[in-house]
This record gives C-alpha cells, structure tokens and sequence, in this order.
C-alpha cells in the first residue's frame, strides 16, 4: 500500500510540476526550456544509475510500481526542480536566495532518497548509507547544469534563435 501510495503523489508531483514549466518563460526562452528539460531529465538519471549500477549502495526495488516511482523522481520531479533552481540563478536574485535554493535541492535530493530507502522503493546492499556522497553528486549535478544552462544561452544567441 505504502507503495501505490508513493507511485500516486510523485505521479501527482510531476504532473503539477510539468505545468508549472511555462511560468519560466521570463528567464527561459521555450527551446531552452525544452532543451534544458531534456538535458536535466537525462543526467538526473545517469548520475543515479551511475552511482547505483557501481556500488551496492542503492538499487530500485524489483517490482513495477518502484521502477516507475524512480523513473518519475529522476526523470521529472529533480529535473523541473532543477529547472527552477537554473532560474532562480538566472532572475538576478540575492546571493542568499540563490545558496538557500541551491542547498534546498540538494537536501531534497537527500531526504527523497531516504525517504524511498524507508518506504521500500530503494534498498541498499551496504551496511549504511553516506548522504554525503549523494549531496557531492547533486554538487556536481548543479554545476554542470548551471555551466550548460550558461552555454546554451550563448549558443543559441549566437545562432540568433534567442
């Protein structure tokens, strides 16, 4: 039951989160919220398969609604999170907002992965489960997507889409 439960609200998460992608359009052109999605969407799930097909550490549950669960959270619900997190960072805001932002994804990455190891959707091998690995991962994960998001920009400025 835990589960069906799980699977229904990051269902319910990712659909909400989907339509809030058009509020971007101040800081995002709509190419770049579709690049940026797909771009985010795609290494929010490699890092997870990376650091969960090498090392015992985490692995999805065998049974369908886990997969899709996962496949939801990595494949939607970071990535427009992220989406908004790359916003943030582009609207000018305070340095303080942009930090606060920025440790609010990371420690939502955190708490969702624990929160998964709890319900059963995630189980680990090892004998225990370092967060400090994952938030260093989400550091890299923000980096790189902030370099790309910076990249893009000048690309398509450049190619005179924007």
């Amino acid at each position: 039951m835990k589960l069906i439960i799980t699977f229904v609200v990051v269902g319910v998460v990712s659909i909400l989160l989907l339509l809030t992608l058009p509020r971007i359009k101040p800081w995002f052109a709509k190419i770049e919220i579709i690049l940026l999605f797909m771009f985010t969407s795609y290494f929010c799930q490699s890092m997870f398969y990376t650091i969960s097909s090498a090392y015992e550490r985490l692995s999805v549950v065998t049974e369908h609604l886990p997969f899709w669960t996962v496949r939801l959270q990595y494949g939607l619900v970071f990535p427009v999170v992220l989406i908004w997190l790359l916003a943030i960072y582009r609207s000018g805001a305070s340095l303080t907002l942009k930090l606060l932002a920025t440790f609010g994804w990371m420690l939502f990455g955190v708490c969702v992965e624990k929160g998964f190891l709890i319900i059963g959707v995630l189980k680990s091998d090892s004998k225990s489960w370092y967060p400090s690995v994952d938030l260093f991962l989400e550091m890299i994960v923000i980096l790189l997507s902030l370099s790309f998001s910076q990249l893009l920009a000048q690309l398509l400025k450049r190619e005179g889409i924007l």
